[in-house]
C-alpha cells in the first residue's frame, strides 16, 4: 500500500534572518544539486572554494520527491567534512568534531592569553630563541604544555572516551624574543570536545543516515516530500528550506538561522573565470544564482541583476563593466476594489522592482522608489489591539458598533487618520476598503489600504476580519540621474533602473558595488591556469551579542565575526 508522508509546512521566524539561495524548478523530471558554492546554508569556505556538503534532489512529477530521492551526501577530505552546515574534523568514521574557531593569523603576546571559548586558552609562557613555550589550558587547568620551534606545527590534545584527539593544532610562524615576547600563529583551528557521533540508521528530521564510510556520509529522505503552490516547507530540519512560488513549478531555497549567532555574510553562487587566457571575461547573476536578490513566489518574478565584466590580461574593472539593473513589472493589486484607484503611477496596480534585495514599487520616472512594508492575505484584528505596520504605523480597531467598524491608523503613536468601514455599504473606496493616500514626491500614493471582510461583534468574541493589507513606506529612495551608491552611479531611470562605474575598479579585492551588495573573490591555480572565483554577497546583521563561544560574559575569543562565521 502506497502512502504519502507530507513534510510540515513551517512559518518562518519573524526575527531570524533569511538566507535564500537559488531558485530551482520542481516540475516532474527535474534535478537539481544544491551546495556550498551556489546555497547558503552549507558551509563554504570563501577564501579557498572548498564545500563538503550537497543536496541532490530529483523530481518524479510536479512537486513529488519520492522516498529516497533526496540525497545529502558529507564528503570527506584530509581529514575533515561539513555537517549541516558546521564544519567538522573527522575523529574516525562517524565522530565528528565541530571546528569552533578556526583563524589564518594572530600574534599572541605574552600576558595576553588567547581564548579560545568554552573556558580553553592558549598561553605563551616564554621564548627561547627559536622556541616558544605554549600551554594549552581549561578553565585555568593546564592541560598540557610543549616547546614549538619556529616554523613547526603543534598541536593538543584531551581524551575524549578514553581515546586522545587533537583538538587544537596550527603552527608557530615566526618567534620574536624581545622585551614584549611575541609569536604569530598561523592556521589555528579548535574543534569540539564532545564530538558528534553519526551511525546508520540515524534519523535527522524526515532524513535517515543510510551509508557512514571513510570518504563520505550519507542520508536519504525516508519519506515521499509533497511541494504545492505556496508552500514553506522544510527539507533538511534546521537548514534547508523550500519557499514554492504560487503558480508554477518552481522554489526557492531558505536556511531560516534559529541558533545565537545572528550575522551571515549570504552569498550567491560561485562563478570561475580563466585569467590566463587572452580573451575578456564576465559573471552574471539574477536572483536565480544569487538568492538575495528580489524574487516574489507570488507572481514568479524577479527584477534584478547584476554583471562584472573583466578586460583580458589584468584585474582592472573597465568603465562600464560593472552593471546593476532593475526592471519594475506593473502587478495588480490583490484587493479587486483598489483596482478602481486611478492615480500615476498606482492606477490599477503597481510596479514593482527590486532594490538590493528588497521589494520596492516605482513612483514613477525621476521620482525615486519606496519599499513595500506590508503585503498579507489576511489578519484578524480584535478591538484595542495593535497591528504593526512598520515604520512607526500602527493600525488599530478604535471603536466596534454593529456591523460598523472604526479603523485608526497611528504614526509613532498619533493618529494620522481614521475611517469608518460598514462592509458592503460604505468604505473610502468601493464598499470594503480603507484606504489612506499620501502624497509623495508629486504623486498621490495609496500608502496604506485594507479590504474589510467582515466585523464580529458578540459577548465571547468581537474582531474584524482583513484581508488584502498593503502598506508603502512614506519615505522614498531617491535615484536621481548620477547619484553614486558604493561604486555605481545611476545611469538610467526609465523605463529601467540602471547604474554603472563610472570608473575603472580594481578588481583585486572585495567590491562595493552598492552599499548592501558586495563581491569577494579568491584564486586558485590548476594545470599552470589561474582561475579567479567571484561571488556576489550581502551582510545581514540582527544580534551580534554572544556570538563567539564563550565560558563566560567577559570570556570571548579574540576573532573578527567573519572569521568564526566563515572559517578558512
Amino acid at each position: 500500500m502506497f502512502s504519502c508522508v507530507l513534510l510540515g509546512v513551517i512559518i518562518p521566524a519573524e526575527c531570524a534572518i533569511e538566507q535564500r539561495g537559488p531558485l530551482v524548478s520542481i516540475a516532474g523530471g527535474d534535478h537539481h544539486i544544491l551546495n556550498g558554492e551556489n546555497c547558503p546554508g552549507f558551509y563554504y569556505s570563501t577564501t579557498s572554494g572548498t564545500y563538503y556538503e550537497s543536496l541532490e534532489l530529483s523530481s518524479s512529477e510536479d512537486g513529488f520527491i519520492e522516498t529516497g530521492d533526496a540525497v545529502y551526501t558529507s564528503k570527506i577530505s584530509s581529514g575533515s567534512t561539513a555537517f549541516f552546515g558546521k564544519k567538522y574534523k573527522v575523529l574516525e568514521d562517524g565522530l565528528l568534531s565541530e571546528s569552533l574557531v578556526s583563524y589564518g593569523s594572530r600574534d599572541l603576546q605574552q600576558g595576553n592569553d588567547f581564548d579560545l571559548g568554552n573556558g580553553y586558552k592558549l598561553v605563551l609562557q616564554g621564548i627561547n630563541g627559536d622556541y616558544a613555550l605554549l600551554e594549552f589550558q581549561k578553565n585555568f587547568v593546564p592541560i598540557t604544555t610543549e616547546s614549538v620551534e619556529e616554523g613547526s606545527k603543534f598541536n593538543f590534545k584531551t581524551r575524549i572516551e578514553g581515546t586522545e584527539y587533537v583538538i587544537l593544532e596550527g603552527t608557530l610562524d615566526k618567534v620574536l624574543d624581545s622585551k614584549d615576547p611575541v609569536v604569530r600563529l598561523t592556521s589555528v583551528n579548535r574543534y569540539s570536545d564532545t564530538p558528534l557521533k553519526v551511525e546508520t540508521g540515524d534519523e535527522y528530521g524526515k532524513f535517515e543516515v543510510t551509508a557512514v564510510t571513510s570518504k563520505y556520509i550519507e542520508l536519504k529522505n525516508r519519506m515521499p516530500i509533497r511541494l504545492q503552490f505556496g508552500d514553506y516547507v522544510s527539507i533538511l530540519d534546521d537548514l534547508i528550506d523550500f519557499r514554492v512560488a504560487d503558480n508554477v513549478y518552481r522554489a526557492c531555497s531558505c536556511n531560516m538561522t534559529r541558533d545565537t549567532i545572528k550575522s551571515y555574510k549570504i552569498r550567491g553562487t560561485s562563478l570561475a573565470v580563466n585569467r590566463s587566457d587572452s580573451s575578456p571575461d564576465s559573471c552574471t547573476w539574477t536572483a536565480d544564482s544569487f538568492g538575495m536578490l528580489f524574487y516574489d513566489p507570488e507572481y514568479n518574478l524577479s527584477t534584478e541583476s547584476l554583471e562584472l565584466s573583466l578586460d583580458a590580461g589584468n584585474d582592472w574593472i573597465p568603465e562600464g563593466g560593472l552593471v546593476y539593473e532593475s526592471l519594475p513589472v506593473k502587478v495588480a493589486y490583490n484587493n479587486p476594489e483598489m483596482r478602481d484607484y486611478w492615480e500615476d503611477w498606482f492606477n490599477e496596480g503597481y510596479s514593482v522592482l527590486g532594490w538590493n534585495g528588497g521589494k520596492c514599487a516605482s513612483l514613477g520616472s525621476d521620482r525615486g522608489i519606496v519599499n513595500i512594508l506590508l503585503d498579507e492575505d489576511e489578519k484578524l484584528l480584535h478591538p484595542g489591539e495593535e497591528y504593526d505596520l512598520k515604520e512607526g504605523y500602527t493600525l488599530k480597531v478604535t471603536d466596534l458598533d454593529s456591523d460598523n467598524a472604526c479603523l485608526t491608523v497611528f504614526r509613532n503613536n498619533l493618529p494620522v487618520y481614521s475611517s469608518i468601514i460598514s462592509p458592503g455599504k460604505s468604505a473610502d473606496l468601493g464598499t470594503h476598503t480603507l484606504l489612506y493616500t499620501k502624497e509623495l514626491n508629486g504623486v498621490e500614493v495609496p500608502l496604506f489600504s485594507v479590504y474589510v471582510d467582515s466585523v464580529i461583534q458578540g459577548e465571547e468574541l468581537s474582531a474584524v476580519t482583513l484581508k488584502y493589507l498593503l502598506h508603502f513606506s512614506d519615505s522614498p529612495l531617491g535615484l536621481d540621474y548620477g547619484k553614486e551608491f558604493g561604486e555605481l552611479t545611476v545611469v538610467e531611470t526609465y523605463p529601467k533602473i540602471r547604474l554603472e562605474n563610472k570608473h575603472a575598479v580594481w578588481a583585486g579585492s572585495e567590491i562595493e558595488v552598492t552599499e548592501e551588495i558586495r563581491i569577494g573573490r579568491f584564486e586558485k591555480k590548476t594545470s599552470g591556469n589561474l582561475y579567479v572565483t567571484f561571488y556576489p554577497f550581502m551582510n545581514r546583521v540582527e544580534n551580534v551579542e554572544s556570538i563567539l563561544p564563550s565560558s563566560t560574559l567577559l570570556s570571548i575569543p579574540v576573532m573578527s565575526i567573519e572569521e568564526y562565521l566563515v572559517g578558512i
